[in-house]
């Protein structure tokens, strides 16, 4: 079968596809016929040897599909069920996953693999898809909906009425932040660098981050700042913005990092607040069956943009160079 294999760091050049041994389904897996498979930020990574990644390896982790095959003690599935996966493969088996804590499985593991005609996946680490909602779209779910959705309910205890600032709001995770926000019940300021702005027509309000703009967010909030700051950049000339714009008591969550940098702040600024500074990482499996959800009931919408497997090379220059509006998917 055709995969695209990364043989070790670099460019985009670095991705070829090669014809690879098809998988076969071990303990509690399935094989998945690969129907789209998601591209983010954590895929640049592991390709530049930014990770702890091991060459060669085939990346994908945001994998939707139908299953192809079932190996032994899968209880759930079946041949022909349309299904996606979780970023994150937990063993489903101890006591932090039977208490729904999958997050912190001692087992948990990254998902790779889904740069492919077919992967074979735990059973434990995919969901069935719900019925009027595209497989190209339900690929991207658990990595953007899931992982905004886990921040701003389980980490910020958003509650509905209060306002929420979106960092980084025109890339892949911050236009489905903003959506997510704004489904939750929110008032939501999306915060972008793009002059772009039509994927962000669920924001109430959209500012753009030039000169001294948290003012901008004070005048719209009527000077008394936003309950919670969801900050997908963690760029230190962000935070210095996004963090004044946080009201008394207010809760900022970070979900990723483009810069190298670290970002620094006086500890008086947090007592005097008394803001509270935390990061959210991937998705529960509660929270991805709450995002399918979302999605299939079209409250929220993913934003894709499809490339060939073939086309590859080309998927990773256009995200590399920041070309392409929400979340590119591969279509082997």
């Amino acid at each position: 079968m055709r995969a695209v294999v990364v043989e070790g760091a670099g460019g985009p050049e670095v991705a070829r596809v090669r014809e690879v041994a098809r998988p076969t389904a071990d303990l509690g897996e399935v094989v998945v016929e690969v129907v789209a498979c998601g591209m983010c930020g954590h895929d640049q990574a592991d390709r530049a040897g930014l990770t702890d990644v091991e060459f060669p390896v085939i990346l994908g982790h945001e994998v939707a599909g139908t299953v192809r095959s079932v190996g032994p003690s899968v209880r759930h599935l079946r041949v022909g069920d349309r299904v996606a996966a979780k970023q994150f493969q937990h063993c489903g088996r101890c006591a932090e996953c039977f208490r729904g804590r999958d997050m912190v499985c001692r087992r948990r593991r990254f998902t790779y693999g889904g740069y492919a005609e077919q992967v074979a996946l735990p059973e434990s680490s995919l969901l069935q898809v719900p019925d009027g909602l595209s497989l190209e779209r339900a690929a991207v779910v658990a990595c953007t909906v899931g992982t905004c959705l886990q921040a701003l309910t389980d980490v910020a205890a958003l509650q509905r009425g209060e306002t929420v600032l979106v960092t980084g709001a025109g890339g892949g995770l911050g236009m489905h932040g903003v959506q997510v926000a704004k489904a939750l019940g929110a008032e939501v300021i999306a915060a972008t660098g793009s002059a772009v702005t039509a994927d962000l027509k669920a924001a109430d309000h959209v500012v753009q981050t030039t000169g001294d703009w948290w003012s901008e967010v004070m005048d719209i909030t009527n000077g008394r700042g936003v309950q919670v700051v969801l900050d997908n950049v963690g760029h230190p000339a962000v935070f210095r913005q996004a963090f004044r714009s946080a009201a008394r008591r207010g809760r900022y969550v970070f979900t990723g990092q483009v810069s190298g940098d670290p970002v620094r702040l006086h500890p008086a600024f947090l007592f005097e607040n008394e803001v509270t500074l935390s990061g959210s990482v991937s998705t529960s499996m509660a929270n991805f069956a709450d995002a399918l959800d979302l999605a299939a009931r079209d409250e929220v919408e993913p934003v894709t943009t499809s490339y060939p497997l073939d086309s590859v090379v080309e998927a990773f220059t256009a995200l590399d160079e920041r070309r392409v509006s929400g979340r590119i998917v591969l279509i082997p």
